[in-house]
Order: structure tokens, then sequence, then C-alpha cells
């Protein structure tokens, strides 16, 4: 190790510069992975939260809809998976446009909350909605019905994530608008929407199973959603070009790191053609130039996390004026030590069979 350390030091420019390399690596991957994620939750906050499983569940051809019973259905039959309404739009003259989401068994999950508390009973008209349908928690007439607003829903990781939820309001099924009921006794179609991070297939069978005993000749066509959220989440545009410039100086610092270490090499011809005269093996040489990159690309890790934990005390401040988010995670740091560990090795495979090439006795002579 000493004997590394000095041959660091002997050529310190160099690898000064290979640790800038390796920090403009480093740094903008951990960049991306953190941006990446913010990015991941907004998306999930506008499907009303993150679940591994996603099922849709159309019910068609009622008889006698009756939402109480659906609803007691739902809490019987799902005790692990979370339902409601896909979102219904109506509209309130004092607000505008409201997307209402109906919520079968609260109790599985409930939206996330910048102020206030979640609905906590069945029978009492609450309901939480965003800050721009109510700013204030209290009695309130929204739809021509009177509800007691419990909480003001939004996740606060800046106004992103709080403006999903500004247009929402979350309401127990059977308290849902008169309007909205009607809407969807007409259409004769109620949308369900099943999360789970257990697969739900069991608990929707039951459901649909009692639901038709209750109601016969009902249909229920159901899909599973959940691919065609993750190629929603794939297909946003503007994320994937916002995401594409930290990989791009990624590769291009990547490409600086592999002529730097190329360089180097160069320069160390003659201590490695000495190395070679006196019967070291290239295997050797190998392990020798892997452990010096591996320490700088290794402190050029940790400085890049150290960066990355004293930008995100900053962070809703660059996403405003950058659209990039910061933070720092464990995740974070696992991947930013196998990056590191990964461009330590990709940038010495290129200088390996370099010096594979060194004659001993031509490079002496030099």
């Amino acid at each position: 190790m000493r004997n590394i350390l000095k041959a660091i030091l002997a050529s310190k420019k160099i690898f000064i510069i290979l640790f800038i390399g390796f920090l403009l690596t480093t740094l903008p991957i951990l960049i991306a992975l953190s941006t990446q994620s913010y990015y991941d939750d907004h998306f999930y906050q506008s499907k009303n939260g993150y679940f591994k499983n996603y099922t849709s569940v159309k019910l068609t051809n009622f008889q006698n809809l009756d939402l109480n019973e659906v609803q007691k259905m739902a809490e019987t039959n799902f005790k692990n998976a979370s339902v409601i309404t896909g979102d219904i739009s109506a509209t309130e003259p004092r607000i505008g446009e409201i997307q209402i989401v109906g919520m079968l068994n609260h109790k599985n999950w409930t939206p996330p909350l910048i102020k206030g508390s979640n609905i906590t009973s069945d029978r009492a008209n609450e309901i939480v909605v965003g800050r721009l349908v109510s700013d204030h928690i209290g009695a309130v007439n929204l739809l021509g019905k009177n509800y007691m607003i419990k909480g003001i829903a939004g996740k606060d990781l800046g106004d992103e994530l709080i403006n999903v939820y500004n247009f929402k309001m979350y309401v127990n099924l059977n308290e849902l608008p008169e309007n909205v009921i009607q809407a969807i006794k007409k259409q004769n179609t109620l949308q369900l929407i099943v999360r789970s991070n257990q697969n739900p297939e069991t608990e929707i069978n039951r459901f649909i199973s009692e639901i038709t005993q209750y109601n016969v000749g009902i249909n229920a066509k159901i899909i599973d959603e959940t691919e065609n959220y993750q190629k929603e989440k794939k297909s946003r545009q503007g994320v994937n070009e916002v995401l594409s410039y930290p990989y791009k100086l990624f590769l291009i610092a990547l490409i600086n790191c592999i002529n730097v270490s190329y360089l180097w090499i160069y320069l160390k011809r003659k201590e490695i053609s000495l190395r070679k005269a006196i019967g070291a093996s290239n295997l050797n040489l190998l392990t020798y130039i892997i452990s010096q990159l591996t320490i700088c690309a290794v402190l050029a890790g940790m400085s890049s996390i150290l960066i990355q934990w004293l930008l995100s005390k900053l962070s809703l401040r660059i996403l405003d004026v950058t659209s990039y988010y910061i933070s720092v995670s464990f995740s974070h740091f696992v991947y930013g030590t196998l990056i590191t560990l990964v461009i330590s090795v990709i940038t010495s495979i290129i200088p390996f069979f370099q010096m594979m090439k060194i004659e001993p006795a031509k490079a002496l002579k030099e």
C-alpha cells in the first residue's frame, strides 16, 4: 500500500486530473438517480400512490347500484389491496374541474398530507382535498353536498409533488356527490383500480364473486395495468430529456478518464518497462494499475456523495431553477461505490492493453 501511495504522489498532477474526471463521472450519475427517483415518485403520486401491482376492474350492466353495498364488499374482501375509483371529473362553479377519487377501503391507503388528518369514518362526509380545492380544514359545500374537510393532500417535497393533488378530492365511495352518483348510474359503469404490493388476484376474484351474487348479470372486465403504467412512465419526454444531460456528461467524463489514464501509462512506460525487466507479470502490473485507479476512483466517489449531500440541503431551490432534484439515500451510496469501482476497472482496460505492448528494452532506451 505504501508503494502504491508513493506512486500516486509521484504522479500527482495526472492523478488530480483523474480525480476530477472520476468526480465528473460519478456525480452526474448520482444526480440522475436522485432526479429519476423524484420524477418516478411524482408519476406514482399522480396515480394516487406507489404499489407493485395495479389492476383495473370495470363493472358494467348493474341492475341495482348500491354504493354502500359495494363499499362493504370491498372492505370485507380486500385485506391487503387498496381500492379506489378512477379519477372522476366534476365541475364546481367556484373552483373549476375537480378530480374526485372514491375510496372503497380507506384504511389500506390514504393520500399524503401537508396539513390535517386523513378520513377516519365511513359515514361522516369526511373528505381530503387538494390545496386549490380548499386551503383550510373545516366544513365546506362542494358539488351541492356538505362535507367536512379533514386534511389537505400533498407531498411536502416541493411544488411539483404538491401540485399533483391541487384539484383532487378524496371521499368514501358511499359519500360521493349526488350528481356523480347519478352519472355513474346513467353510464351503468363503475371503474375501480386495485393497487397492492402482493398479487391481488385472489382478493379480486372473491370480490367479483360476491358482487355478482348480489347483482346477477353484472359484467366485470379485469386488466393488469402494471405494465401499462411502466410504459407510460418511461414515455415521459420531458423527464427523459432532463435525465439525458447527466448521462451525456457521464460519457464525456468517462472518455476523458480513459484518455488521461492512457497518458498516465505513457508517462510511466519506463517504470513499467523496468518492472517487466525484473520479472513482473502482466497480472502483477494490472493489479498495480487497478489499485491506483481504484484509490483515485473511491476518493472521487466519496467526494461525489459529500457534494451531493451538501447540494441536497438546497434541493428544492435547485429543483425550481434546474429541474434536477438532489437527495441522498443508502441506495445512492451503494450505487456510487459500485459506479466508482466499475469506472476504475473500465479506465484500466485500455491502459492495460497498452502496457502489454511495451517492450522493456525499447522503452528504457528512450
